[in-house]
Parts: C-alpha cells; structure tokens; sequence
C-alpha cells in the first residue's frame, strides 16, 4: 500500500470511518503527490480525484451521484469552499480536512511520532520526510519517536551523521576554520540539538551556533584566555562568555563554564595544530590587555606566555640560577611547544648547561677521577654546549642570554681543563702509564690481550673513528642505542654503570703520532707530522706498515681498510668482516676530522651514524659474524669559538714548539714528554677550550685539552646501551637535596603518675582524600545528612564542587563499579526526596551515560 493510501485511509478514520456515501474533501499535501485513482474499503471502493477549482468540484459530484470519493485540493482552492455553505454542509465533518506533519512522519516512519509541534520541525520533517523514512529503516523500530528522537534523525539526514558522532572539540575545529552556512530553520534545529547531544559543551556550542562567524572564534580565543591559572580572572578576560553565562542556552555557573570552555578551547587547538595561529595571536592579544603577567604566564595554551616563561628562564640562567627539570617539563607540555620547537631545544641545552654550572667545582688529585669525571659530566656539558649552538642557529630569540651562560660554562671547563693539564705537567709519562687508564699505545695490552687470553679464537674488529671527541662519541652511541631495528651500545659492568673505559690520547693530540700509537701498538719514534701535511697517501703507507708491524698482534692475520679503501661504499670491508680467516679487522673513518678541519667556522659538528659510509653496516655484520667490536679514536678536538681566542701565528693551531727563552702562549702550558712524542724539544700545548694558533676551521686538535686527550674505547655489543647520564642532565641532584635529620625519642625526666580521668578522645583528622568529610557543608539538615552513606556524602560534595560529573567519572572516584551507580544514585534521589531536598539532577547523554548536575532546590 502506497503511503498517499495510508494517509487517505487515516484521513478517513480520523472523519468516522468509511462510508457508502458521501465525500470528503483534503487539503493537498505531503505524501500525496502519487494518488490512486481508486482506494478500497469494506463498505465500498472510493474514487480518489484531484481538483483545481470549485466549479470542478462541484461538476466532480454531479458526476458521482452520491458514490463515495475523495476529492484532494490546493489550500487556495480550500479556502474558496469553505465559503460554499452548500459544499461543506454535505462534506464529511462539514469541513476540508489536512493532514498534521505527525500523521506524514507517522505513515513514512511506520511508528507513531509525538513532538514535532515546532513550525521550524515541521517544514524540516515535511522537506525531508524520505530521507526520514529512509534513516529510520537503519535503525531499531522505537515504540514511538519523540522530539529527541525526531530532532536526532532530522539533524542526520540536515547537516550529517558527524554532528552527532564527533566530539565537540572536532566540531569546533572544523566549524572555526569553514564556519557553517545553513538556512534558519536548520541552525535552530542544530542549536536545540546541542545540548542533548553534548551535553555543557554542547550549550557552548548552541550559543556559538546562533553567530557563527564571530562567536565560533570567541569560543577558542577566550576559551585559550581562560586556561591561565588564576582564581579570578577580570570580565574582559572572559569577553562575551561573562554576560552570556546568564543567558539561553548557557545558563551555567561561571566556574563550571569557565573549565567547560578551557577544555574545550584546549582541545579544539590540540586538533587545529598549526593552523591554529591566528587564533592564539588573538587569545594573546586579549591576554596582554587584560591580564597581568603573573597570570599570563600561568596558562598552558597561551603562546605569549609560553614565551614570556621562556625569556624569564633565559634571563635566570644567564644570571646564574640554575633551570628545574620541572620548569622544562612545563614548557614542553605547553600547547605552544609545536609551534616554538627552535626556542624550545634552546631552552632545553641552557637548562642543561645551568644544572651542571649550579654543581661545586671539586677538582680531583688523582688524574684517572679527573678523566671519570670528565666522561661522566664534563663531556655531557660539552655535549650540551655544541647542541645549545646548533639550537641558537634555527631560533632568533635568547642568544645574548645563551651567549652568556655559554661564556661562564667555557669558563669552569677551562678550569678543570687547566687543573688536567698542571697534572699531566707535574709527570707526564708516570701519568700516561697510570694505572687503570688504557693509553692508546697500550690498547692492545690492557684491553685486547684479556679478551684473548679467555677466548684464543677471537676475532677483533677495531673502528677508529678520526678526530671524535668524546662529546662526539656519546651523541653517536645514542643514536645507535636508539635504532630499534638492532640496537648496539655498551654492555653495564659490575656496579650497573654504563661508560666507556678511560682511555688517553698521547701528546700531541694530532693523527700521525696518535693513530700511529694504535696501529703499532708502540709510540712512534717519528717526527711530528702537522695534519696540512699528513695527507691521505702518508696514511696509506705508514698507517697499514704499522699495523704489520704490531708485536702485540702476534701472528694472527690481520687487515687494516682506510679512506682510500671504502670508496667501493664499503663492500670489501663488509666481506673481509665475513672472512674467518681473518683474525682482526681494521678500520678508519674519517667523518669527523673531515668536519673539524672545514673553515666552514658558521657550522657546528652534526654527524649520525648514517652520516659515515659503511659505519653502521660494518658495526651489524661485524657482530653477526659473531666478532668482537671495539671502538676508539685517536684523538678528540676543540671547537672554535671566536678570533679573539687566536694565540699567534704557527703552523699547528693546539701546541707550538718553544725557543729556549721563547713564553708560553696565552691558554698554554709547557709539558715536558721527554721523548714520548717526538723529537726532544720544548713544547707548550694548548688547554683553553678554542685556543689556537694559525688560521681558524670549525675545530682543532693537538693541545692538552680533556676534550682532546680524553677519547673514547668501548666494546660495543647487540641490545646494549647508551651511556649513562649525569645526574643534572635530567634535572636529578641540580640542587642539595633537603633531609629532615632524625633524632631519637629521649624519655621523660619524671615519669608520670596514673590518673583516673578519662582522657578526651581526640579528634579525628579530616582525610587529605576522602570528600564526605566536608559534608557539613551542604544544605541539607543535619538529620537527614545523618540517613546518608559515606558514598552518598561523597557523591553530593563532588557534584557540589565540579558542578556536574558523568556517572563513569563518580564510580572511577569512588572506586566503584559503573554498573552499581546508578542504582546508588536512584536510592539517593529518593532519601532527599523524602526530606523534601532536591540537589541534583539527571540527563542521558547520546553515549547512554548519565550526565548528573547539582542543582540545590528547595523541597515542594
């Protein structure tokens, strides 16, 4: 049956029934585009016809003698009959009937449909009653559909399901950016939807609805406003928010609508990302003017505040004050951290650099705590120092700050670098030999020679990485450490540490006389070659005949691959790493001298293990083919850091031979190494951090400097680890921590006497956690206060505080199942029912959650 049938046929219910006679007049409207020409009924079959005008009516029932039929009209045509007495007397009910908008959505919907007495609802339903039918076949047959229902479905088949299937936060993300253009009947609709679909969000949202273009940017802009941490905040703060907070469809305390719109501020941004900016450049220009900088600076969204904490930091650590972990954390969790990456990272070395200025300089006597402690905290500020750097050239902010602490940091590593170079002055070659340290000459017989004498068979492979500092090496380390795909670092010792074993770079710190140390296993009795003229063919040549000539190697089969031998990318070393014939396997790369020795003084060292052919496939077919892996340097450097620290003319930049009445060179020192490093002459060797002599390049290496003699040797092993930082590199131990010093109970003098008094019960201590302790407080009497559970006091004080809680919130605070709430809830209803109190109320969310909202009335 055809739906133009079943409203006839209700139309004809509606009038008394069917009829052997007669004839009832109808309106024309929808559902009745399609009409039959004849519709059946017990007691006889009635015509159906359409007119245009009274004439054809009347012509129409001259026609039907009598027989039953339905005569459907135009409203005007309507209208002009209802002023023929005649007509109307004789028609059914003596009047032209019309269908109501509940009778179509009854017959499209198949089920009945209460509610839609809203004009707005009506001409929406009667423009969309199809696509009604049609949302309605998707769904589970309701007993009836009422307005919510019918507003819900009206809204999906008007503006799409996503109104009601996204958050609100997603809403406001897309309503900012595209505000909607919608007809009046439609924005009222989805207004009134709002808050059964959102609940306080939705109010928030209906109230922006009403102006879409101007309101929707309030609601973010003012809503960023709101997030600063202050308990009262000034009305221009709050902007429209403060007056419409009174008004439909807020009507909400400002202190639930300032967190409701704080929220939802901070999550609508969270979702805008980088497209949020100019909304944030006008929640910071509302800030400026109506806030003061104290609380400004306390919100987590507020870009200016972001970087007005940011300049306050700076400031405290260029005067000297050291930057908590905790104020980092604050400002990387800060919504305007993606947007200031560049300040941020700035941010992040200075805080470093400050901890590690706020420890006492304690300078050691024994030279092996001085290079421990250079590898556990003087390479890591290094680190930080070259980070900070390279920070500062991606921002424009904070450099004269950075500058300046930077200026004080070189200052204390001068310090301990001068105290290095005084000990190795004081004896250089009882110093070299100590006991514990491993120089590079004695690499083979301190930390190769135990490994064989456990294991006979095997195999070695050693990388030497050119002119790596230790600061270096650790940003290298932790990049492997880092690859999840076959992490590499170093394996803990005894005690849990994680570090590299000291190892010390023989004076000069220069390529010739260091490598030549390791490959031959001795210190070379040849001249001092400088690195202009040490070039890659001398390398060849005295590098790979030293490593033949290595006693320490004994007769194992060895190979040594230099610059010139990985041009093929690196595949014969790759295969020679596979050869078990081989015993030990060489190789030198030389990425970061070739850094180091650019006069390219604008850039900073940056180098990852991707950087360097063949380095990280070597490390991970060395490994599989189950060899040894150890890896050093044969000397580190020192950065440059301006022309003002140019020393004088000469051809080697770290250390300079000395007439016999000639000065040491302002940042040097004279050391005596007999005939440990060349010919036996006078020698001064720079230990100021920069120092140099010559022409400038990005670093140098030669001096006696920690960050030059000081070079890395570690085994390196699958899944082992990065090293381990100091302890103020995270913001642990930057400050003394405070003990409260424990002292024993002393007993009393005079021992009391036992009374017979009863002594007071004392009172008990309110609960840090516990919310019905403050239960006093409600507005209820103390009689019925005494009916409720401790549960019950508990819900009414939350509600009371937060202004309104769903019911998974209030079981996850009482530790109670969600299921059992609601009934608790029913039962507390009643309770206040029966003394004549109501303090909350109800509403279901779209989700089937109970939203409950305190709301304190007086009883009935």
């Amino acid at each position: 049956m055809s739906a133009a049938q079943l409203l006839l046929r209700r139309l004809l219910e509606q009038s008394g029934g069917a009829s052997e006679t007669g004839y009832l007049l109808v309106i024309d409207g929808e559902g009745l585009e399609n009409l039959p020409d004849q519709m059946p009924t017990p007691k006889g079959s009635y015509g159906v016809h359409r007119i245009s005008s009274e004439l054809g009516l009347r012509h129409l029932l001259w026609k039907a003698k009598g027989a039953p039929l339905i005569a459907v009209m135009p409203e005007d045509v309507a209208r002009r009959i209802q002023n023929a007495p005649d007509l109307l007397r004789r028609a059914r009910n003596q009047r032209v009937h019309a269908l109501s908008v509940n009778d179509v959505l009854e017959v499209v919907l198949g089920v009945r449909v209460v509610g839609a007495d809203a004009p707005y609802m009506q001409q929406l339903a009667l423009e969309n009653v199809e696509r009604l039918g049609f949302a309605m076949s998707h769904r589970t047959l309701p007993t009836v559909v009422d307005r919510r229902l019918l507003t819900e479905l009206l809204v999906d088949v008007s503006v799409g399901e996503q109104v009601r299937t996204r958050s609100p936060a997603q809403l406001l993300a897309a309503w900012v950016q595209e505000p909607p253009r919608w007809s009046p009947n439609i924005s009222q609709l989805v207004r009134d939807a709002m808050p059964s679909l959102h609940g306080d969000e939705g109010r928030l949202l209906a109230w922006a609805l009403a102006e879409p273009e101007k309101r929707l940017r309030d609601l973010v802009v003012y809503g960023a406003v709101l997030t600063v941490e202050a308990a009262e905040l000034p009305k221009p703060a709050w902007g429209p928010l403060w007056r419409a907070a009174t008004e439909p469809p807020l009507e909400m305390d400002r202190r639930i609508l300032r967190r409701t719109v704080a929220r939802l501020a901070e999550e609508t941004l969270a979702l805008l990302g980088d497209a949020a900016g100019d909304l944030l450049a006008g929640a910071d220009r509302v800030g400026r003017e109506s806030l003061t900088p104290t609380q400004l600076q306390t919100s987590r969204v507020l870009p200016l505040a972001f970087s007005d904490r940011c300049h306050e930091l700076a400031q405290q650590a260029a005067s000297g004050k050291a930057i908590s972990a905790a104020d980092i954390t604050w400002l990387s969790n800060h919504r305007a951290a993606r947007m200031h990456r560049g300040d941020l990272a700035v941010l992040e070395s200075m805080a470093r650099i400050s901890r590690y200025l706020n420890q006492p300089f304690s300078p050691k006597l024994d030279l092996l705590e001085q290079v421990r402690d250079y590898q556990r905290g003087g390479a890591f500020v290094d680190l930080a120092m070259m980070q900070l750097r390279r920070a500062l050239a991606s921002s424009v902010h904070y450099h004269a700050e950075a500058n300046k602490l930077l200026a004080a940091c070189r200052e204390r590593r001068d310090r301990e670098n001068r105290h290095f170079a005084e000990t190795l002055s004081g004896g250089y070659e009882a110093a070299l030999h100590r006991e514990g340290l491993t120089p590079l000459h004695r690499l083979w017989k301190r930390t190769v020679a135990p490994v064989w004498q456990h294991e006979p068979d095997a195999r070695l492979f050693l990388v030497v990485l050119d002119g790596c500092s230790y600061p270096v090496f650790l940003e290298l380390l932790y990049a492997l450490a880092q690859d999840s795909s076959f992490p590499l670092g170093i394996k803990p010792d005894a005690s849990g540490l994680v570090a590299g074993l000291p190892a010390l770079s023989p004076l000069p710190t220069i390529t010739s006389h260091a490598r030549g140390a390791i490959f031959l296993g001795e210190l070379p009795n040849d001249p001092l070659i400088s690195e202009t003229v040490f070039r890659d063919q001398d390398e060849a040549k005295t590098d790979k005949a030293r490593f033949n000539q290595n006693a320490a190697l004994g007769s194992r089969n060895r190979r040594l691959f230099l610059k010139g031998d990985l041009t093929d990318g690196g595949q014969e070393l790759l295969s020679a790493l596979e050869d078990e014939s081989l015993s030990v396997v060489g190789v030198v790369f030389n990425a970061v001298d070739d850094q180091i020795g650019s006069s390219n003084t604008g850039a900073t060292v940056k180098i990852s293990p991707e950087d360097i052919t063949a380095f990280k496939p070597a490390l991970r077919v060395a490994l599989k083919a189950k060899r040894r892996v150890l890896i050093t340097a044969d000397h580190g450097h020192s950065l440059f850091v301006d022309k003002s620290l140019r020393s004088g003319n000469g051809k080697t930049p770290r250390y300079t031979a000395l007439g016999k009445h000639e000065p040491v060179p302002e940042g040097f020192i004279e050391i005596n190494i007999a005939g440990l490093g060349g010919p036996p002459e006078r020698r001064a060797f720079a230990w100021r951090s920069g120092a140099y002599l010559g022409g400038s390049q990005v670093g140098f290496h030669g001096g006696c400097g920690l960050e030059e003699v000081v070079v890395p040797l570690a085994w390196l092993e699958r899944d082992g680890l990065h090293a381990d930082e100091p302890a103020w590199w995270y913001g642990r131990g930057a400050l003394a921590e405070v003990t409260t010093e424990v002292k024993p109970v002393q007993p009393p003098i005079v021992t009391p006497l036992p009374s017979d008094e009863v002594p007071a019960k004392p009172k008990a201590q309110l609960s840090l956690f516990n919310p019905a302790d403050k239960a006093d407080s409600l507005p209820i009497p103390k009689e019925l206060l005494a009916k409720l559970s401790l549960d019950e006091k508990s819900i009414l004080v939350l509600l009371r505080e937060t202004g309104s809680a769903r019911a998974s919130e209030l079981a996850e605070r009482l530790k109670k199942n969600p299921g059992r709430l609601n009934g608790l809830m029913r039962s507390l209803r009643r309770t206040l029912h029966e003394g004549g109190h109501v303090l909350f109320s109800d509403e279901v969310l779209p989700s089937g959650e109970t939203m409950y909202r305190y709301q304190p009335k007086e009883g009935r």
